[in-house]
């Protein structure tokens, strides 16, 4: 299907911006979920142009995929206040220091544990910050694939970790 694509936009930005808006609480952060949705959007279209039977089914990509985002990025700000949950190292406080350290060499091990695919994709995702669709368009498998993968290592790991802890708290 051929798009107008400024016509597209005009018509179609400004609700997705709402979404963002609404599904972040943050104008800026907002901003940012539009744009990288309309990127996703204009790649997916040049990718594989013929998926998109008319500009309904653009649109409907376009918002699904600011809901995404938007739903990642609240994620990653949950995932970041978790880490400022952490016991704070003070001044002379060696038990939380200990503990914080404990907690990072038992993931650590796990991480070791993890399959070769597995742990490939945990150091994309989590040490170089590439996005799912990054990971897919270099490795050739599906986003929804990766994602699966992504939850079922992370819900592996959080199980692990949280028997872990109510093992040395025993």
């Amino acid at each position: 299907m051929h798009f107008a694509w400024e016509a597209f936009l005009l018509r179609y930005r400004p609700l997705a911006a709402v979404l963002a808006r609404n599904l972040t609480g943050r104008p800026a952060e907002a901003e940012d979920v539009v744009q990288e949705a309309v990127l996703a959007l204009l790649r997916a279209h040049r990718g594989d142009g013929e998926r998109f039977e008319s500009a309904q089914h653009a649109r409907n990509y376009l918002l699904r995929t600011v809901r995404n985002l938007a739903a990642r990025a609240g994620g990653e700000r949950h995932r970041l206040s978790r880490l400022e949950d952490e016991p704070e190292a003070r001044a002379g406080d060696d038990r939380a220091a200990t503990e914080v350290r404990e907690r990072h060499v038992r993931l650590a091990g796990l991480l070791r544990e993890l399959a070769p695919e597995e742990a490939e994709l945990v150091a994309r995702r989590f040490l170089r910050g590439e996005t799912l669709a990054q990971v897919s368009t270099t490795t050739g498998i599906a986003i929804s694939t990766l994602h699966s993968r992504e939850r079922a290592v992370l819900r592996r790991l959080r199980a692990s970790m949280e028997r872990m802890e109510r093992g040395s708290s025993a």
